[in-house]
């Protein structure tokens, strides 16, 4: 019998298979995405290896504390906050376009850390945040597209999380803890944003130097960003 569906990761997939500009796809078992673990959940039986090597956690301290899951002593965990501001229960900016492209402008030197953490990972990395939709999006955008990832799949990547959010919603109510605060978010904030993500693709793309000069700028070494190219697009690890 399957687990019911609030058991398990609902925005869970494996990057791998996205079309390159160079030809080619990246590589399948290096980069998951996907929303918060809880306790009690089942082991995903659609990605190959479980659970990750190295998991990138994007949320706050405070999200942290409400799920209480801990991962096992062979996963090796970065909490790795990119943007309270899109953690449920803070201060929120109007909409989801100023949220991506406020974090890009604030948050770059973080992007740049997660950056060498995915290129020196051994075994499939995992980046996630709450939805798996915002933080998890942008960050997930921005190493794909360095990656060399055809701007319109790294589009496609964020926009196949929608189909997700009401098994999030429902996942959420059944796994919150119950001293949680209730919290009323705009319907806007609810669900995936193409006008949002063509921006952050926008944003990274038009940077002097393209993406690798946005990520140069924030703080990466060209050969983390090398390393991780070859690492996605050709399965190289350390």
């Amino acid at each position: 019998m399957s687990a019911p569906t609030i058991d398990q990761l609902v925005n869970l997939r494996d990057v791998g298979g996205l079309p390159l500009i160079t030809g080619g796809h990246t590589v399948s078992g290096v980069l998951y995405r996907s929303d918060a673990p809880h306790v009690g959940d089942s082991v995903p039986a659609h990605v190959g290896a479980w659970p990750p090597a190295t998991v990138v956690d994007l949320r706050s301290v405070k999200e942290r504390h409400r799920t209480g899951f801990d991962w096992d002593s062979g996963t090796v965990v970065h909490p790795l906050p990119l943007n309270d501001a899109a953690a449920p229960g803070d201060v929120l900016p109007p909409d989801l376009r100023a949220l991506y492209l406020t974090t890009l402008e604030t948050k770059a030197d973080r992007a740049a850390r997660i950056l060498a953490i995915v290129a020196h990972g051994d075994g499939p990395v995992l980046v996630h945040c709450t939805a798996g939709k915002d933080r998890t999006g942008l960050v997930v955008a921005a190493l794909l597209l360095v990656a060399g990832v055809e701007p319109w799949a790294v589009r496609d990547d964020y926009l196949a999380t929608t189909a997700n959010m009401a098994l999030l919603r429902d996942r959420w109510k059944a796994k919150g803890p119950k001293s949680a605060p209730t919290i009323t978010l705009p319907r806007s904030w609810l669900t995936t944003s193409p006008e949002a993500i063509d921006d952050v693709i926008g944003h990274l793309t038009g940077w002097p130097g393209g993406v690798d000069g946005w990520f140069a700028d924030a703080g990466a070494a060209e050969t983390e960003i090398n390393h991780w190219r070859r690492r996605l697009t050709l399965g190289d690890t350390p």
